[in-house]
């Protein structure tokens, strides 16, 4: 009876992700306004009743998709400020994670970004999104890295706040101008290119 109840709740977990997947997608290539609950389950491979059994409209869908890409960004600059060890071990980790991150969750960005284009920060305030508040946060976690790597000579010695904002802008832009093209540079050289913006001092 347990594994029955665990099976059922694995494939409502998967039958949910499908969902958002699909959606992201959709709303990365079309746009979300040019998107109908029935395009996101024909993409995702069911019924339109079973997207409704998961989510009551195509707004809470969108709300899913961002706030499951809101938490991962947060979630992976969080634990890479809170790795222990030396900085540069930490912000290597953040690089190649980060790098791997965005390869897979440009499609959010693609949304994000295009909603932003809409209707600006008042019309996230509309989806429940404080977009302020969520950038504050980002911006702390990596500040606390930058910070450490500084301490520790890893970095040039700037304030830490000045460098996050040279982090987001440089991965903000390759997503905002070159959309997925840019994930065909190695990673290799995106951890160069970062380490020199943050006057890496090795």
């Amino acid at each position: 009876m347990v594994r029955g109840k665990q099976a059922s709740q694995q494939m409502r977990e998967q039958s949910r992700a499908q969902i958002l997947q699909a959606a992201r997608t959709l709303f990365a290539e079309r746009g979300y306004f040019n998107c109908k609950v029935s395009d996101i389950a024909e993409k995702a491979g069911m019924s339109q009743g079973n997207v409704y059994w998961y989510f009551p409209s195509k707004e809470d869908v969108l709300k899913a998709v961002l706030s499951d890409g809101f938490d991962r960004t947060e979630d992976l600059l969080k634990e890479a400020a809170q790795r222990p060890g030396d900085a540069l071990a930490s912000l290597d980790y953040l690089l190649e994670q980060y790098f791997l991150y965005a390869q897979e969750q440009w499609e959010f960005h693609a949304v994000f970004l295009s909603l932003l284009g809409h209707g600006g920060v008042p019309f996230m305030h509309q989806l429940g999104f404080d977009t302020v508040e969520i950038g504050t946060r980002y911006h702390q976690h990596l500040s606390a890295l930058l910070g450490r790597a500084r301490a520790e000579g890893v970095i040039a010695d700037l304030d830490p706040n000045i460098l996050a904002m040279f982090y987001f802008s440089f991965f903000n832009g390759l997503l905002l101008t070159y959309r997925d093209e840019w994930t065909l540079v190695p990673a290799e050289q995106i951890r160069q290119a970062v380490l020199r913006l943050l006057g890496y001092q090795g």
